[in-house]
């Protein structure tokens, strides 16, 4: 492992920068020409209240998608090479490595899975991964200045809940050109910066490391997801992002913090899913929210009639604001 040969002569800082530059570099040069195996975008297809099928996202169709594969593969592999790292990091490689495949399979099957099967596999890669944090961290959690322990059952329940909670609200904000992988970034950054102030958090340097690693692999990303984008990371990249977003929050001791960093998607994809679930359940036959289309990012460009960067550059300029708080106030 290359950190084992530069620890010796260079801080962690600096080779966590190295990492960085690295893996930056190794997506944008990888997505210069996309491999032939990636999948292409087909658009999407809606049925209607009254019957109708609808194409949207027909922008989309023909794109190269699954461009997640790419540099989440990269992320793994530079942390994997320029981090240190134990049995328990190694399992939450193994299962984002399987949520990026799980995502990557669906961005290329002819026909979308369904809600239950993704349901599923999302649940039982979201429990693994709690039930791994539980054994190695514990249940301490910190809620500004208290300190406390959840119960061992209530805690798995709740990491369950909130991992699985964080792969959707991502997922359904990826549907704007820059968007998802614009405010990842700068939350992610956030993280990094919270783990330097927090030095006595177990795991410090491999958390920081592999967040700010992500957010530099987004970064490349960028480039050719900006409005025109040329790529697409489906859902083999905003799925995986929603589960290490969700996992660093637990990291940090601090996992109430997720609520503000990820704002930005819990209003954006969050909300349509509340909507969702209200109408099929308590409120059904009933409209909810009014005529506000869902996730924000649709209602803002095709209701609103938006400019697909000023959308993104909305999101993310509300991101940057609400970290900057949150920062101030931890």
């Amino acid at each position: 492992m290359i950190y084992n040969m530069l620890a010796s002569h260079l801080t962690d800082s600096t080779i966590t920068m190295i990492a960085c530059v690295v893996a930056c570099i190794l997506t944008f040069v990888l997505y210069i020409k996309p491999f032939k195996f990636l999948p292409r975008d087909k658009g999407k297809v809606v049925t209607t209240p009254d019957g109708q099928t609808v194409s949207i996202n027909i922008q989309s169709a023909g794109k190269v998608t699954g461009a997640g594969y790419i540099f989440v593969s990269v992320f793994l592999l530079t942390s994997l090479v320029f981090l240190p790292y134990s049995m328990e990091h190694l399992i939450y490689y193994v299962l984002m490595a399987l949520m990026m495949l799980i995502g990557f399979m669906d961005d290329g099957s002819k026909a979308p899975w369904g809600e239950l099967v993704k349901g599923i596999l999302d649940l039982a890669l979201a429990a693994v991964a709690v039930i791994v944090f539980v054994y190695y961290n514990g249940t301490v959690v910190n809620f500004f200045n208290l300190e406390f322990k959840i119960p061992v059952v209530i805690y798995v329940l709740l990491g369950i809940a909130l991992i699985w909670g964080s792969i959707n609200v991502t997922n359904c904000s990826d549907g704007v050109d820059g968007l998802c992988g614009g405010v990842s970034v700068v939350e992610l950054i956030t993280f990094y910066l919270i783990f330097k102030v927090s030095k006595d958090i177990a795991g410090f340097t491999e958390f920081s490391g592999m967040a700010v690693i992500l957010a530099s692999v987004l970064v490349a990303y960028l480039f050719y997801n900006w409005f025109p984008s040329k790529l697409l990371m489906g859902d083999a990249g905003s799925r995986t992002i929603g589960f290490f977003i969700a996992l660093i929050a637990m990291k940090t001791g601090h996992p109430f913090i997720f609520v503000p960093l990820s704002l930005v998607f819990l209003c954006d994809g969050g909300l349509g899913l509340l909507k969702l679930a209200l109408m099929r359940t308590i409120c059904k036959g009933h409209e909810v929210f009014g005529n506000i289309r869902f996730p924000l990012h649709d209602e803002l460009r095709k209701n609103r009639g938006w400019a697909v960067p000023k959308v993104a550059a909305f999101f993310i300029a509300c991101e940057v604001v609400i970290c900057v708080i949150t920062y101030i106030v931890m």
